[in-house]
């Protein structure tokens, strides 16, 4: 009897520990648990191709594309014998999101209708109403990326919103006005792996006012592009990973000017133990700056120097550094710093060019299995400006 080889013991550890590869075709697909949920929609946002040789590695894409849908929870997926088998469990996806938000001079009360898993598309669509400062706004949003074919879908949205931009220096008031938009956008989409691209056109109505009397109104039509790098994987309450977004807006003016605008960001969010680490950057550029066509900024994750919508700028550029403690449940204790240097509009000191750096800390709670926090409540200390914010928002911002 021959003695056993050292490759032949390496080759029963192969066999035992490693799982073998298979390839096989693909004959019919059964879901069991989806009550709503049509069967088309999953195989969608699945990316499932009855009839495709199914491998080891397709299977576990389709698993974790299947993973990354907010609607369901997957109980068990299986593949033997030609037959791939999903059992799901639905969740409750129609239910009301506050919109209540106090910052500074700017305040906003109202209420949307969330649907996320309209008709059982796995589409989602939101119809709001809120008041802000003295202003009725709306909003009517439908999107589904996955609609027509698996890489496929459309967005609608529908909004009207005011925003009351109180700007400040040291404590005094240089310049406040209220700006009324209304927008339409229609944008097809198209997904390539990790990349959505979104293209169509857009409508812009806005009108400028100062104590309720109306200085000017404009309107714009254009292409609106957007850019959206999705790579991460879902977690309870945040991703993890990076996630990239610029979005390009070519405008016609009544006038006939065009307006270019472009604004790019990039979050990081990075697991630790429960908690999380966030960093950001973020830029903007607009070759308008008048009122119209600012992009106001404060009051959110990345521009807490300022009370929301108070700062009215052409250009920026900065980045901001925030850790997330995990206290209980979906709630966490937030330190951040960040750095901005902006070019304000030409309406306010001239355009000024000023750079900022903000410290503060806030309160978080999450929705479960959406990184959009249900409770936010922030403070920011602005060290240039010597000037302190609170934010308080519960819900949707618009």
């Amino acid at each position: 009897m021959k003695p056993i080889t050292f490759s032949l013991l390496y080759f029963y550890f192969l066999s035992y520990f490693i799982k073998p590869a298979f390839s096989e075709v693909l004959q019919s697909i059964v879901i069991t648990g989806n009550k709503k949920t049509s069967e088309s929609a999953i195989i969608r946002s699945g990316q499932i191709k009855k009839g495709s040789k199914l491998t080891t590695e397709a299977l576990e894409t389709i698993k974790e594309n299947l993973g990354r849908i907010n609607q369901i929870k997957i109980k068990d997926i299986s593949f033997k014998n030609g037959i791939l088998s999903i059992v799901i469990e639905e969740k409750w996806t129609l239910f009301p999101v506050p919109m209540i938000t106090n910052s500074g001079s700017y305040k906003n009360r109202g209420l949307i209708i969330y649907e996320d898993n309209f008709l059982g598309s796995l589409g989602t669509l939101a119809q709001g109403i809120s008041w802000s400062n003295s202003v009725f706004n709306y909003l009517l949003y439908f999107q589904n990326e996955s609609l027509i074919q698996p890489n496929v879908g459309l967005k609608f949205l529908l909004m009207k919103k005011s925003d009351y931009v109180e700007f400040k220096r040291f404590d005094k008031r240089v310049s406040l006005f209220e700006i009324q938009n209304f927008s339409v956008l229609f944008t097809p989409n198209y997904l390539y792996k990790n990349n959505v691209f979104k293209a169509g056109p857009i409508f812009i109505d806005k009108s400028i006012y100062k104590d309720k009397i109306k200085l000017n109104t404009d309107h714009a039509t254009g292409l609106f592009f957007r850019h959206h790098l999705n790579y991460f994987q879902v977690m309870d309450v945040m991703y993890e990973g990076y996630v990239t977004t610029f979005d390009f807006y070519a405008l016609k003016k009544k006038n006939s000017q065009n307006v270019f605008q472009n604004e790019a960001n990039i979050n990081w969010s990075y697991p630790f133990y429960k908690s999380f680490i966030n960093l950001g950057i973020h830029g903007y550029n607009s070759n308008d700056s008048t009122q119209f066509y600012a992009k106001n900024i404060g009051g959110e994750e990345g521009y807490r120097g300022y009370d929301k919508v108070s700062f009215p700028i052409s250009q920026n550029i900065g980045y901001f550094f925030q850790y997330q403690q995990h206290l209980v449940k979906n709630f966490f204790f937030s330190p951040f710093y960040e750095y901005n240097r902006s070019k304000l509009i030409l309406s306010t000191l001239n355009g000024k060019r000023i750079n900022e750096n903000t410290i503060g800390a806030g309160i978080r709670y999450y929705f479960k299995k959406i990184s959009i926090p249900a409770v936010m409540f922030d403070y920011g200390r602005n060290i240039e400006d010597k000037s302190n914010h609170f934010h308080l928002n519960i819900g949707v911002s618009i």
